[in-house]
């Protein structure tokens, strides 16, 4: 440790000062070190790849819900935010779903017909989240399905690609036609090479089933979403209602507004009309619910942020296990510098530029910490890009915030050993044996 003038250090030569006896302990206190290091690397490397992995699931989400459109909205026999989103089959306790009745697909007639109103369609989902699971079988060839109800125009709104083959018309949706699109994983699994359209594959199981001609292989939108939702089967709603045990509490309506309208109006003719059928008086509480597209990524924000707050809780833990580290190594580092410092504070060395040291010198530990974290937790990042369908994505935000968070770590635990290092009585210092 040099011995300053009466005048003290300048801050940038405390800085540089601090940051060299910072690799002086770290290389004669290589297990010390390492384990301050650690405890910070762990933190980071957790805020890097967790950051990464929500941002790039945000993205995807808002891809999938991007092409229905930003004013497209749906309406619904019951607000499922209130009640939780993707939490598996319901049960009693979900509030509105059993209390309020069900939605009557005759119902989109007249919202179609609504000023500002494009179209209006019933949708449902079979699925085993919603009762029985659904099969599809060809032959001995069998596979686990997902069962869409839709429009003729489900192409217009979710847009999507057809791979080889149609979309059912409207005057087959109208009269009820035994067709179905299947996706690529259904159309591989039942028919293998050969040409699927004009083919036919039986869909549920017992007096249930039914035959269904295929016409169309659909693709979805490319998003981790639909990567990961596979062995799907759309057919016409009004087949669905009528040779399938449909749940009417699964129901939905999907209402496309006019281009160039309002979307507020669109919703709130939408609304109006929606009371009115439902015969509903001034004042009565709604038992249905107009959800848009904003309410649900809203609701998705939600539910990420939860893992937000667990991913910084988990690198908190590693952050204190550094921050705990620093504390150790720093007293260890003020005990063997005891006569040093005391020389310095004799000779006019001042408090604040011997606590900075201190400080300099833990905060470049767990910085150390934290850049080694970022190169780690980057290489992560690239693993899961390269090996998963996920997109991960490093906010720049994230990287700020790891480095100042390993910063503040290292000032913040290393206050006290400073604190105690300035503190020394220059006279009982230099007595230190």
């Amino acid at each position: 440790m040099s011995a300053p003038g009466r005048s003290g250090m300048g801050f940038v030569a405390t800085v540089r000062e601090g940051i060299a006896v910072a690799f002086d302990s770290l290389g004669a206190n290589k297990v010390r070190s390492g384990l301050t290091i650690l405890g910070v690397t762990i933190g980071v490397l957790v805020v890097m790849v967790m950051a990464a992995v929500i941002t790039g699931v945000n993205r995807s989400f808002e891809e999938a819900m991007a092409p229905t459109g930003v004013t497209t909205f749906y309406v619904q026999h019951w607000d499922f935010t209130q009640g939780g989103f993707g939490g598996g089959p319901l049960d009693e306790e979900e509030p509105g779903f059993f209390r309020n009745p069900p939605l009557d697909p005759e119902w989109t007639r007249d919202l179609g017909r609504l000023p500002g109103i494009q179209s209006a369609a019933p949708m449902v989902e079979l699925n085993r989240d919603f009762g029985p699971a659904y099969e599809a079988s060809v032959g001995s060839e069998r596979v686990e399905i997902s069962l869409l109800g839709v429009g003729s125009d489900y192409l217009e709104i979710f847009s999507g690609d057809l791979v080889t083959g149609r979309w059912f018309t409207h005057s087959e949706a109208r009269r009820r036609a035994a067709v179905v699109v299947v996706d690529s994983a259904v159309a591989v699994d039942l028919f293998g090479q050969l040409d699927p359209i004009g083919r036919d594959i039986r869909v549920g199981q017992g007096r249930s089933a039914a035959m269904f001609r295929v016409i169309g292989v659909y693709k979805m939108p490319s998003n981790l979403f639909a990567g990961l939702a596979t062995h799907y089967v759309w057919l016409p709603f009004a087949t669905a209602d009528k040779v399938l045990p449909i749940w009417d509490r699964t129901i939905s309506f999907i209402v496309r507004p006019e281009p160039g309208v309002d979307a507020q109006a669109a919703l709130d003719v939408t609304y109006a009309r929606m009371r009115q059928l439902r015969g509903l008086e001034p004042g009565e509480e709604d038992n249905f619910a107009v959800l848009t597209q904003e309410q649900i990524l809203s609701l998705w924000d939600q539910l990420t942020g939860v893992l937000f707050a667990a991913m910084m809780g988990l690198s908190s833990i590693g952050l204190m296990v550094g921050g705990v580290g620093v504390i150790g190594i720093m007293m260890i580092s003020v005990t063997e510098r005891t006569k040093e410092i005391g020389l310095r504070k004799a000779m006019g060395g001042r408090r604040r530029d011997i606590m900075w040291q201190f400080l300099v010198e833990a905060a470049t530990l767990t910085l150390l910490g934290g850049a080694i974290g970022m190169l780690f937790g980057g290489g992560l990042v690239w693993v899961v890009n390269q090996l998963t369908p996920l997109t991960a994505v490093v906010p720049l935000w994230s990287i700020v915030a790891a480095l100042l968070a390993s910063v503040l770590t290292g000032i913040g635990f290393g206050l006290y050993p400073a604190s105690r290092a300035a503190g020394l009585d220059p006279i009982e210092a230099l007595r230190y044996e």
